[in-house]
């Protein structure tokens, strides 16, 4: 074999992957190849049995390789666990969650884009769950005149992983028309008009459902 070939089968031969008659010809190279033997070495840190016993500077040499592969998979651990943990606490933080979200745990955004008025929440630190629905605006007439959507934020769960930002979009269609979200939190109700606020107001002291 060509030492551009055995090199490319060692990572397989490492791994006990080749055949019997490749594993004859890589280890009859490697017994006369003192370039490809060392590639080997370097590759795995290990002196197969079929190979000649290294010299004092080449046992230095593995056991460097060796230091450093155990400190890579020390570091690869550590990683792993770190990752484990944090995993874990999403979870838990994902299953309980709090029900009791202030308005301050969420980055509001809205206004109008042309004649498209829109609202964006982004939690802090987590991901909110809304319950609501959405009704129509009548005038004294019964003329449906825009639409009303009420949003109660039922729980915040918080996470290392867990993000997410939700956001609405309404065309206003004419002067007269009303687009408008109410949302309600722990401590306050906000009501958004057209892109604009028009409403906070207080409900902290009030009883929770």
């Amino acid at each position: 074999m060509k030492c551009d070939v055995v090199r490319d089968l060692l990572p397989s031969y490492a791994d006990r992957l080749t055949s019997g008659e490749s594993n004859r010809e890589i280890e009859k190279h490697l017994k006369t190849c003192e370039h490809c033997r060392q590639y080997y070495q370097e590759m795995t840190g290990e002196v197969p049995e079929i190979l000649p016993k290294a010299d004092v500077k080449d046992a230095a040499l593995l056991a460097g390789m060796k230091k450093k592969r155990k400190r890579a998979l020390l570091a690869a651990a550590i990683v792993i666990f770190i990752l484990a943990a944090g995993g874990l606490w999403t979870f838990i933080g994902y299953s309980v969650g709090s029900s009791n979200v202030l308005a301050e745990d969420v980055k509001l955004s809205y206004g109008l884009k042309g004649n498209v008025a829109y609202l964006t929440l982004e939690p802090k630190g987590g991901e909110l769950e809304f319950d609501g629905f959405t009704e129509k605006i009548k005038d004294s007439s019964g003329n449906i005149i825009g639409t009303r959507t009420r949003l109660k934020v039922q729980r915040f769960r918080k996470g290392l992983f867990v993000e997410g930002s939700m956001g609405w979009e309404s065309e206003i269609e004419g002067d007269d028309h009303i687009c408008e979200w109410v949302l309600e939190f722990s401590d306050k109700t906000l009501t958004i008009r057209n892109g604009e606020l028009i409403s906070e107001k207080d409900t902290s002291s009030l009883p929770q459902d």
